[in-house]
């Protein structure tokens, strides 16, 4: 065997021959890398928690990872620490909230494991993720859910007022007594809210009356005083609004919701 090069074992995933730098990733990595010991004190942490928190490894290092934790925050990963080492933890991913060196707070998504060495259980690992402008993004998505909801709700309530207001209308008065301009301007304003309800003007609804009357683009302009090609690229906006392909469908889906009137 004299004169055999001996043979470097080879990390997965490592060309052969090449020794893996993984000190290099480390430092790198975006996310904050940490080991804590059996008492929950860190023993290491890579550049980026510095980057995401502001704390140098001199105020980390043999600290607490509580003292950087927010009360809620502390008791959450306390838990989850403690259940680690005891083997009951079947949710390696949590989410804590932590301080800032320079003021505020920063919202973390951790994945952590246990630190085995030689078969010994002597800490935990584990790998914590800045998700703050996750959640950011996240509150105000549900906030503006939260807003459409609530005008869904005051239109619906809104709408059951102007329909029965017509009932009323209708019931209380004769034929002959019946003011047919008064009932035209309550037609009109339940129109119009259903309109402005799916993001159409009044103009929008003016052309779409038009279209229903039969009216080429050349003559819906003439009506209204406006270029054929501008009523053209409105109704391409209005199809759009309407989740219409044709103009036939536009028209039909604008009377079946009630946002134009059936006899014009």
């Amino acid at each position: 065997m004299r004169g055999r090069k001996p043979r470097v074992p080879t990390a997965p995933g490592t060309a052969p021959g090449t020794a893996p730098d993984y000190r290099a990733l480390v430092e790198t990595a975006g996310d904050i890398l940490y080991m804590l010991d059996l008492q929950g004190r860190f023993t290491f942490l890579n550049p980026a928690a510095e980057r995401v928190l502001g704390y140098t490894l001199v105020e980390t290092i043999g600290k607490p990872f509580t003292d950087f934790l927010t009360p809620e925050g502390a008791r959450a990963a306390l838990a989850h620490f403690q259940q680690g080492l005891s083997g009951t933890d079947h949710t390696p991913f949590f989410e804590v909230e932590a301080h800032r060196k320079r003021g505020g707070t920063v919202n973390l998504e951790i994945r952590a494991a246990s630190l085995v060495h030689d078969g010994k259980l002597v800490g935990r690992q584990g790998i914590a993720r800045d998700i703050t402008e996750l959640k950011a993004l996240q509150a105000k998505v549900e906030q503006r859910s939260k807003r459409l909801a609530l005008l869904e709700e005051r239109s619906r309530i809104a709408m059951d007022l102007y329909t029965r207001l017509l009932e009323l209308t209708r019931e209380g008065l004769d034929d002959d007594e019946a003011p047919d301009h008064a009932l035209e301007q309550m037609h009109q304003a339940v129109r119009r809210f259903r309109a402005e309800k799916v993001g159409l003007t009044g103009a929008d609804v003016r052309i779409l009356e038009l279209l229903a009357k039969g009216l080429s683009n050349r003559e819906i302009a003439a009506k209204i005083h406006r270029s054929p090609n501008t009523i053209k690229d409105q109704l391409k906006r209005i199809m759009q609004r309407l989740g219409a392909k044709r103009r036939t469908d536009a028209v039909a889906t604008a009377l079946n919701m009630g946002v134009i009137a059936r006899e014009l």
